[in-house]
């Protein structure tokens, strides 16, 4: 099993959450919404060896059957997908600025 087995894939997601810290007023809580994160990595289906079931498994890296952080996103959390396709350097994606 090989990188170029899987896609890369940039997952947007809902993580949970906490409020503010330290004691506060639920009268004066207000809802900001999802907590959208991102993440970037080689996808591995859910019946693959690394997959999880129900879940969008992004690996950082894969090498000679072997794999380094991996992540497991539940897909009720996961809000949009994005495959970069493989022709596609590094100078060709768009990269938010600071």
């Amino acid at each position: 099993m090989d990188a170029s087995e899987f896609p890369v894939v940039i997952v947007k997601w809902a993580d949970a959450h906490a409020s503010a810290g330290g004691w506060l007023d639920l009268d004066d809580y207000e809802d900001d919404g999802e907590c959208i994160v991102t993440t970037i990595g080689y996808l591995v289906p859910a019946d693959s060896p690394g997959g999880k079931k129900d879940h969008v498994s992004v690996w950082q890296t894969i090498t000679d059957g072997e794999g380094i952080h991996g992540f497991h996103i539940p897909v009720g959390m996961v809000r949009n997908m994005t495959v970069i396709p493989a022709e596609k350097t590094v100078s060709d994606l768009d990269t938010p600025s600071a």
